[in-house]
Order: C-alpha cells, then sequence, then structure tokens
C-alpha cells in the first residue's frame, strides 16, 4: 500500500464516520424539532397553579421532547445509522440531565417565573433550530 492509497482509506474511514456521528437531516426536521422543543419547555413553564394539571402539561412536555428525540433517531435509522456513537452519545447524555434538572425546576415555578419559562422556551427552540440547521445538507 502506497501513500495515496494509504491517504484515501483514511479519507473514506473519516468520512464514515463523520456519516455515522452526524446524521445529514432532511430541511423540514430542524424547524419541527425547534418547535417540539420550544412547546415542550414553555407548556413545562406555564403548567397551571394545580398539582395535577401542572404534572400533565408536564408529561406533555416530555412527550414533545422525547418526539423531538425520536424523530432525528428515525432519521437517522433511515440513512442506516443505528443508535448513537461518538460525541453524540456524551452530547445526548448531557441534554438528558439537564432536562431532567429542568422539569424539576418547572414542577416549582412560582407564577412571578413563567415568563421566564415561556422565554427559555422560545430561546431554545430558536438554538435547536440553528443547530440542527448546520446538519442539513445539499
Amino acid at each position: 500500500m502506497d501513500a495515496h492509497e494509504a491517504r484515501d482509506d483514511l479519507e473514506q474511514a473519516r468520512r464514515s464516520y463523520i456519516a455515522s456521528v452526524q446524521p445529514v437531516l432532511p430541511r423540514w426536521a430542524p424547524p419541527v424539532c425547534g418547535l417540539l422543543t420550544a412547546a415542550g419547555i414553555t407548556l413545562a413553564g406555564l403548567a397551571p397553579a394545580s398539582a395535577q394539571w401542572r404534572l400533565v402539561s408536564i408529561a406533555i412536555a416530555v412527550l414533545l421532547a422525547v418526539s423531538a428525540r425520536l424523530l432525528v433517531l428515525r432519521i437517522r435509522a433511515r440513512q442506516g445509522v443505528r443508535g448513537i456513537r461518538g460525541p453524540a452519545r456524551k452530547t445526548w447524555t448531557t441534554l438528558g440531565l439537564c432536562a431532567v434538572a429542568f422539569l424539576i425546576s418547572a414542577n416549582h415555578a412560582a407564577p412571578s417565573t413563567r415568563g421566564l419559562y415561556a422565554a427559555m422556551g422560545v430561546g431554545v427552540g430558536i438554538f435547536v433550530w440553528i443547530v440542527l440547521r448546520k446538519k442539513v445538507r445539499p
């Protein structure tokens, strides 16, 4: 094997790794994931004062966030990539821990801080949209 073949093989391995950890998303996926995430965070923060309705709204918020994650995983599965690999695994773990901390704080949100949760929902939704938009390739 000469240096040119080795370089080509290394480039192919690099492209394969990038394809497995950074999925190519269709154009419609980033806005949908951003809206689902924004709706979930906003709904969790704007939950009513009643404990029963608060738990219902937080459960719906969790379903919205999980559906955004499942959407990305389904897109990856259609591309032939099963599971989460590489740096994406650490990212998903960190996001999961942040979501648990957020849900605990949202469960005890005072009425005076609900506007803050609405603003956070919009901000995080826009952030998710922008980050995922970078993974859309023509």
